[in-house]
């Protein structure tokens, strides 16, 4: 009967992959970005959010796209120092074919930086080391500098993960990056505001299959359930509008279970995402009890808003998101104070 908590791990370890979201010191960073954030969460109406004392959670928290890794050591007070660190940073954490440098910086006074660009295209994600790697970085809050960087553009065009390329690009103005600490004591740097800043998201929809599959079996190693398949159709009504429709085929203890999810997503001009027209279907031997099971959970999320992002501080907002489905899954979003 253990195995039967299945759903409840599966939409934890999903939203996990998003609180992950750039980092890649977990797999999950990429697995199921591209649809497992507007799928599963929680939240109340925009109304009642207003109406509450507490400001409610996002759909899924974009810290992780705004932290990145240093390499050990004292933490930088020059602007080679910095950049030096964070091609470290990056080292540790993927695999890259050939030398060079990953960061270059130009112009300013340090604490002040004209140009910080972070190079990433071509690196690995290395799944066989990825087990043994630390977790995602967290902030402890304790900032120990800051510095302002006019123009910030990371990119990451392509990573190369189990044999899928994706795509992702981060790039700001008028930025401000803090640097400090996590709550571990490994160093980072957390970019806490900027006048602009954009991201874009692009990968082939047989890799997010693929690679989901992966990642959920293991998360389930140990409950004796192995995903065989995952079909994923995102299918764009507009740049704000989403239907969603995922099959997933596994075995539990060689018994084959099929779910079917589907869910509509829409997005407001206030970046306020509404769920609705969740369905959830089983077939195969297993299948049609698992869903029982997952239909109670699913319920309350029927006619559910809340804001799609969470940020590091209260200063950055979402402005605008576009998002395209297809053979290829695309999400673009920009930001601003």
């Amino acid at each position: 009967m253990r195995a039967l908590r299945l759903p409840d791990i599966r939409l934890s370890r999903l939203r996990g992959f998003i609180r992950g979201l750039l980092l890649p010191t977990r797999r999950e960073t990429i697995a199921a970005m591209a649809m497992a954030a507007f799928l599963w969460g929680g939240g109340d109406h925009r109304h009642q959010a207003e109406a509450a004392s507490k400001r409610p959670k996002a759909w899924f928290d974009a810290k992780g796209a705004f932290v990145f890794p240093l390499g050990d050591g004292p933490l930088p007070s020059t602007r080679d120092e910095l950049s030096d660190g964070l091609s470290r940073g990056w080292k540790a954490q993927l695999r890259f074919p050939e030398g060079g440098d990953l960061v270059k910086s130009t112009g300013g006074r340090y604490p002040a930086v004209g140009n910080l660009h972070v190079q990433l295209g071509g690196g690995i994600i290395d799944t066989d080391r990825d087990e043994k790697r630390e977790p995602p970085l967290r902030p402890s809050g304790n900032v120990e500098s800051r510095v302002a960087v006019r123009d910030f553009d990371l990119d990451a065009r392509p990573l190369i993960c189990d044999k899928a390329k994706l795509d992702m690009h981060l790039s700001a103005t008028d930025a401000r990056f803090d640097i400090e600490r996590d709550e571990h004591g490994k160093p980072m740097v957390m970019m806490s505001d900027a006048k602009r800043a954009s991201f874009s998201f692009q990968a082939g929809n047989e890799d997010i299959e693929r690679m989901l599959v992966t990642d959920l079996n293991g998360a389930v190693e140990r409950y004796h359930v192995t995903f065989q398949s995952a079909k994923l159709k995102l299918e764009a009504v507009n740049n704000r509008s989403i239907d969603i429709d995922l099959k997933l085929t596994a075995k539990v203890a060689f018994v084959p279970a099929g779910m079917h999810f589907q869910a509509h997503v829409e997005i407001d001009d206030e970046m306020y995402a509404k769920l609705s027209s969740l369905k959830c279907e089983g077939d195969e031997a297993l299948g049609p009890l698992i869903v029982g099971l997952i239909r109670p959970g699913l319920r309350k999320y029927e006619g559910k808003s809340r804001l799609v992002f969470s940020f590091p501080t209260g200063q950055l907002k979402l402005r605008d998101v576009k998002i395209q489905g297809g053979d290829e899954i695309k999400i673009g979003a920009s930001f601003a104070r």
